[in-house]
């Protein structure tokens, strides 16, 4: 009897010379990473300065159905899972545990830190704080207020910025974030030092699939209002899988080099361009429509979203869509780092190291430039040349270290 092998597929990579490749050297830190962080900054900044510009072919959803947070939440999971899952793997889960502390109080720091100056703003008279204290939700044109009335005393102004319940909804991720480093990582890593890796998973997926069964907004446990837009009963899924990503990266890059690895890339790539053409045909409100394919049927299209791709649950489609777009960008940036290095890892890769540092600078920025006339909203080219000053200077400010001592980066 013969026993047949797998053969891998033929691959693009075949024909692409070899010293093009990601330089394997073992060290904990990738690049590749942080180019993939890097690349979210634009994304993040064609959310939220919502000015139709040259971002927006990339931006709102252009890439498929994923957003900024999915990429952040992801990445920052796999980075964690890398670098204090190397310490785990060495010293020990309770050696371990006074950096994770540390991190935690940084991070939480920074939060509420954020919170306070965004309130404290409020009372400056010549600033219109309206993008940072509000949200407008466009599709049903209803704007909410993120914060308590100028007149709310101070000790319940303080309270709820110490249990995140108040903030600038452009930072709320990093809430999300700040909550599930404190909360989550500590047991993950846990479960880990254990080898109960099928277990973490299976209770990771039961509290998705809970929360995702649930009627919206009825779970929300840590009542902080991060939770309206990123339930942490939903988030914590990709978190965590990031985590276990990162702790066993060795494990899962020598997978993808076997022949149903490099069937999974190929799989990857397909689903990932037809997750493109699906978003390409996002009948937007709220941007020029001949950036749209409209292919699809409006009506299709919006039950489609809404049913598989939710943001705020992660709908399964939404979470397929994170999952091979990941793969194929890693793969992509394997295969052709150096000249994707040369051509732009230079501006990626230090704002992809500072990522936490430029989601909090960004606020302010929009706030600063919301105070202007120099929006031009309708004017493609003004447009386009205020996204990519304010990219440049946050990228000055990175290269500068501006602030770097007080804001963690």
């Amino acid at each position: 009897m013969r026993t047949e092998t797998l053969q891998a597929p033929p691959s693009f990579a075949s024909s692409i010379p070899a010293s093009w490749a990601y330089p394997e050297t073992g060290a904990t830190r990738d690049l590749r990473l942080d180019f993939m962080r890097g690349f979210v900054i634009p994304l993040l900044f064609a959310s939220h300065f919502e000015f139709f510009s040259l971002l927006m072919f990339i931006g709102w959803e252009r890439i498929g159905m994923v957003s900024t947070a999915e990429i952040f939440v992801i990445l920052s999971g796999i980075v964690v899972g890398m670098v204090y899952g190397k310490k785990v793997k060495r010293d020990g889960l309770s050696a371990t545990m006074p950096g994770l502390i540390q991190r935690s109080v940084d991070l939480y720091r920074i939060s509420v830190v954020m919170i306070l100056l965004v309130a404290a703003i409020r009372y400056v008279p010549w600033i219109d704080s309206t993008v940072i204290t509000t949200f407008y939700d466009a599709p049903i044109n209803q704007t909410y207020q993120l914060y308590p009335p100028l007149d709310t005393n101070l000790s319940t102004l303080i309270s709820k910025a110490l249990l995140l319940q108040i903030g600038p909804h452009q930072f709320q991720v990093i809430g999300m974030y700040v909550v599930m480093f404190i909360l989550i990582t500590p047991l993950v890593f846990f479960m880990l030092s254990k080898q109960r890796v099928g277990l973490l998973l299976g209770i990771s997926w039961v509290v998705y699939a809970i929360h995702y069964g649930a009627p919206f907004q009825s779970l929300r446990p840590t009542g902080a209002q991060f939770e309206y837009a990123f339930p942490i009963m939903a988030w914590q899924l990709i978190y965590v899988h990031g985590i276990v990503v990162g702790y066993y990266k060795q494990e899962v890059v020598a997978f993808f080099r076997t022949a149903w690895g490099k069937w999974l890339i190929m799989a990857s790539v397909l689903l990932s361009l037809g997750f493109i053409f699906l978003t390409w045909n996002h009948p937007l409100p709220h941007i020029s429509q001949w950036i749209t394919l409209n292919m699809i049927p409006a009506e299709t299209f919006n039950y489609l979203n809404s049913e598989y791709f939710a943001k705020n649950k992660i709908g399964i489609g939404r979470l397929l869509n994170v999952v091979v777009l990941f793969i194929s960008i890693y793969a992509l940036l394997t295969v052709c780092w150096r000249p994707l290095n040369r051509a732009l890892g230079w501006f990626f890769i230090p704002l992809g190291q500072a990522s936490l540092y430029v989601f909090f600078i960004h606020v302010f920025l929009l706030l600063a430039i919301m105070n202007t006339p120099l929006p031009g909203y309708n004017d493609f080219g003004v447009n386009t040349a205020v996204h990519a000053g304010l990219l440049a200077l946050v990228w000055v400010m990175v290269k500068k270290e501006f602030l770097f001592r007080w804001i963690p980066h």
